[in-house]
């Protein structure tokens, strides 16, 4: 949901001091790297002594969370570095979006803890050694540290290329000529959930999304081959099927498409499909959908 930020209201709760000097930072351009990231904004502030200082400001149940580097504190004041995020994001024109609960703020469990206590234990040196190590290491991992720090666009032609030769080359398995075993499809599905994953963590275009309506396509064929090996060992085609539609209907609640558009789009890969197993259309896509949605919906599906 789209809010707005009282500036004001935020530097009279931050103090004459901080107020002063986040409007200070921003009248001498000291405010780079402004990114707006999971509804919140996130920039870096130059101070007058020397060095940097990153910090986050998010909306959360219409209240402002700051997460600062350097000297906010939870439930705290507001510091000048959120002040001057604040201020520059407005001259920007960067949208806010409220969150239910802070990003990241899920119910912690005894080992998130005592690995919560050790990394804030650790020196910021250290901490960016150990990401940039599981970065090397975990492709889905990199991306969700680039879009972070917002440096992740949407997929580009490149991209959208190499992922639409995948989703080729695993619909042309049943049909090389060569000889296959059921394995072999289950890999191709799981290393195309894979990539589709890792690219997932862009933000969401109208083109990734038909890469993964045809991946949809090209998985409900392959699953066909699979329904006689349910019984073996984790060969169930749902595993992949139901990751697909999950990913499909995250990407069409972010991108939000029109309704009938939606709707439309909807029909038609039903309609291709054999398996139930690849998307749960419409009853998981009502909210997007509504009214006139549903109706595209039925008329494209039966016409």
């Amino acid at each position: 949901m789209a809010v707005s930020v009282d500036v004001e209201a935020l530097i009279a709760a931050a103090g004459p001091r901080a107020g002063a000097a986040g409007r200070e930072y921003v009248a001498r351009g000291s405010v780079s790297g402004l990114t707006s990231v999971d509804g919140g904004v996130r920039a870096c502030v130059a101070e007058i002594q020397g060095g940097r200082t990153h910090v986050f400001v998010s909306v959360v149940s219409r209240a402002l969370v700051v997460d600062c580097d350097r000297d906010s504190e939870a439930g705290g004041q507001p510091c000048e570095h959120a002040v001057a995020a604040v201020l520059a994001a407005r001259d920007a024109g960067i949208s806010w979006t409220s969150m239910a609960v802070p990003c990241g703020a899920e119910p912690a469990v005894a080992e998130d803890r005592l690995v919560t206590a050790a990394a804030t234990s650790l020196t910021r040196a250290e901490l960016v050694r150990l990401i940039v190590t599981q970065a090397a290491e975990d492709r889905l991992f990199e991306a969700r540290v680039l879009h972070r720090a917002g440096r992740l666009g949407p997929a580009d032609e490149a991209e959208l290329a190499r992922l639409r030769e995948l989703v080729r080359h695993a619909g042309r398995i049943p049909d090389s000529g060569e000889h296959w075993e059921l394995h072999e499809l289950l890999d191709a599905g799981r290393e195309l959930l894979t990539e589709l994953e890792i690219v997932a963590v862009r933000p969401a275009s109208a083109e990734f999304v038909g890469v993964v309506e045809d991946a949809i396509g090209v998985w409900d064929k392959l699953a066909g081959y699979l329904l006689d090996a349910w019984d073996a060992d984790d060969a169930e085609p749902g595993t992949v099927g139901d990751a697909l539609a999950a990913l499909h209907l995250r990407l069409c609640e972010e991108l939000r498409p029109g309704p009938v558009e939606l709707g439309q789009r909807l029909a038609a890969l039903v309609g291709s499909t054999d398996l139930d197993s690849c998307l749960d259309a419409p009853d998981s896509y009502v909210d997007l959908l509504g009214a006139e949605g549903l109706t595209a919906y039925d008329a494209a599906l039966h016409r």
